[in-house]
């Protein structure tokens, strides 16, 4: 590979920088978009992971005491995914395929698509909202979910007015990360958090006092409220930060709910739609399949889903990376393929990075949840422990499977897409067949196998589709730059230091300390080091020593670190370590990911975008 011009050949990029604003800076085209969008969401995401722990977990033994009120409501739920699928047909994948493409050559006819989208969504959100209702009302008290006739009436109101998320998709697209970072804290954890536990606990009142609701079930349709109340306050305030940004187009929140698209792109929009969101009605069925076969051969599989979906929470954070948005699509229908590449190769190389330290982080979490549910009052849920590190090997292949099919929808390729979702769908449909019908593990292993069967269950055909797609990617849309040592072999050698540490931690500190002062207190140090201190002063660092990064990331990281918000309690010293550290190390420069090429045509981009806006954009 070609080598980077050293930090002190980017004398001048590094001015430019310093003179723009943050405003432009997140208007610049480039990788520094999603690394700072990053950052900016850490803060929000360990202050929502921390509120969990020291405030949602206590309050779960009061709001869901029971697994089966989650299972219940899972159960109730999950019958009408392959219904949703069918009518999104219409709007599936046009945000990352149309908007990106748009925003630089033709800012009308975003605005177009965007319309496009509410009309479709609030009128076939009305017809399912309308077809549930009845389907509840005159056909479920008839069958086996006679139970869920009131959780699947009030769910049915999610579908209406159905666009509740396109300002926050549409900023997303535009990689307005800062902006969506917010968006998703108070929807998540603020507004949610709140109405969730006002109505699960009326719900709950309720439910007690009156015997033909009962306290389970008023505690599941409870859940199916708040859940959803939150969705209209989150959306105006994604209103106002999509408003900020249109104001530099000429156009207007208001201008959203017009009709200005003609039947052309009504027609493009419907078969783009129909030919990505197609095979999903095939994945649909397989959810549907998939949970009679689980009913009929497990019983007690609404408790297994709820131990499930609490380890999911934790092993969930595998796949944990960043978010490209409508990158691809962006550069790659301006004729910027190097820009799209070198994304793409950047996109593997942090979530390599990310998920080497969370294995180690979350291998050693596992030793200690037991003590720590029993201290929060979850011993109902101790069994859902060893549920977490077979979420954990199924959420490896996500990210990975993400960028995949963001750079096949975004390239247009949406034939090859729609065969390959087929095939994965058909494959799973297969895999659920020979495991539970023929083969009938649950029962012959018990719930270990269980355990590794509901989130894996699914994952030979998923690895199946993911490993084609990369072969197609790299022969007929960009040839592949993966960094492989940056991405796997350095952050593993700094994922072996670290999970040897938290060994030793838990055998020689942790554990004394939960005999002697309790679980709590034992947490306190464990939080600390390995959230705060570890990640950003120990593992980045040796990732640095293993030669895992250039001058050319370091001054990506530079750029996003001026971005990153609040973000930048983290990214500033870990910027400032990498920075000492890597240029001492003799592998500094061994491995490196070239950016030449792809910043200049990032700059082209930049050029082509200002031609377009009513407010012009200083370009890095």
């Amino acid at each position: 590979m070609k080598q980077n011009p050293g930090i002190n050949g980017r004398q001048e990029e590094t001015d430019s920088v310093s003179n723009l604003t943050k405003s432009e800076l997140w208007e610049n085209i480039g990788f520094h978009r999603p690394l700072a969008g990053f950052f900016y969401n850490l803060p929000l995401y360990l202050l929502t992971l921390i509120a969990g722990i020291a405030i949602t977990g206590f309050l779960w033994s009061f709001l869901y005491p029971f697994p089966e009120s989650n299972g219940y409501k899972a159960a109730a739920t999950g019958i009408f995914t392959l219904f949703f699928t069918a009518f999104d047909l219409g709007t599936a994948n046009i945000m990352n395929r149309f908007i990106g493409e748009a925003n630089i050559k033709q800012p009308e006819k975003m605005l177009q698509y965007i319309q496009y989208f509410i009309w479709y969504q609030m009128i076939t959100g009305l017809i399912q909202t309308t077809s549930i209702s009845l389907f509840a009302l005159f056909y479920v008290p008839k069958i086996e979910l006679s139970y869920a006739v009131w959780i699947m009436i009030i769910y049915s109101t999610t579908q209406y007015p159905g666009f509740l998320g396109v300002f926050r998709n549409v900023l997303n697209t535009l990689q307005q990360y800062h902006k969506t970072a917010i968006l998703n804290f108070i929807s998540g954890e603020l507004f949610q958090r709140f109405t969730e536990i006002g109505f699960v606990l009326l719900g709950r009142y309720i439910g007690s006092r009156n015997p033909d609701v009962g306290e389970i079930m008023g505690i599941a349709i409870g859940a199916t409220i708040g859940l959803y109340i939150d969705d209209f306050i989150a959306t105006m305030f994604s209103a106002r930060f999509f408003q900020t940004i249109m104001k530099d187009y000429g156009y207007s929140v208001k201008d959203c709910f017009g009709h200005d698209f003609d039947r052309d792109l009504l027609k493009q929009c419907l078969i783009w739609g129909i030919k990505s969101g197609a095979p999903g009605l095939v994945w649909g069925f397989e959810t549907f399949l998939s949970l009679l076969l689980w009913l009929r051969y497990v019983p007690q599989y609404t408790t297994y889903t709820a131990f499930a979906g609490f380890a999911g929470s934790i092993g969930s954070l595998m796949s944990w990376t960043l978010n490209l948005g409508g990158s691809i699509s962006e550069a790659f229908f301006n004729g910027k393929k190097k820009l799209a590449r070198y994304i793409l190769g950047q996109a593997w190389r942090y979530t390599g990075l990310i998920q080497c330290f969370m294995f180690s982080i979350l291998s050693v979490l596992i030793l200690v949840m037991e003590p720590i549910l029993v201290a929060i009052g979850l011993e109902f849920y101790i069994l859902s422990v060893v549920f977490i590190f077979p979420k954990m090997i199924r959420e490896i292949q996500q990210p990975y499977n993400n960028f995949s099919e963001n750079t096949i929808t975004g390239t247009g390729h949406i034939n090859f897409q729609m065969i390959m979702k087929f095939l994965e769908a058909g494959l799973a449909i297969l895999s659920w067949f020979i495991f539970l019908s023929w083969l009938r593990i649950p029962q012959r292993f018990g719930i270990l196998s269980i355990a590794w069967l509901i989130p894996c269950g699914e994952l030979p055909a998923i690895i199946t589709k993911v490993v084609i797609n990369y072969v197609f990617i790299n022969k007929r849309v960009i040839k592949l730059d993966i960094p492989v040592y940056q991405a796997f072999f350095a952050p593993g050698l700094a994922t072996l230091v670290v999970y040897g540490i938290g060994l030793a931690y838990v055998h020689f500190i942790f554990n004394p300390m939960n005999r002697a002062f309790g679980t709590i207190i034992a947490l306190i140090p464990l939080v600390i080091i390995f959230i705060l201190i570890i990640p950003f002063f120990v593992y980045f660092p040796l990732t640095g020593v293993f030669g895992a990064w250039d001058d050319g990331n370091i001054e990506v990281l530079r750029k996003a670190t001026r971005m990153s918000g609040p973000g930048k309690l983290f990214s500033l010293p870990m910027y400032k370590s990498l920075l000492f550290i890597a240029r001492k190390s003799p592998l500094h420069g061994k491995f490196v990911l070239d950016d030449t090429e792809a910043l200049e045509e990032a700059r082209d981009l930049m050029r082509m975008k200002n031609m377009n806006r009513k407010t012009k954009v200083r370009i890095i």
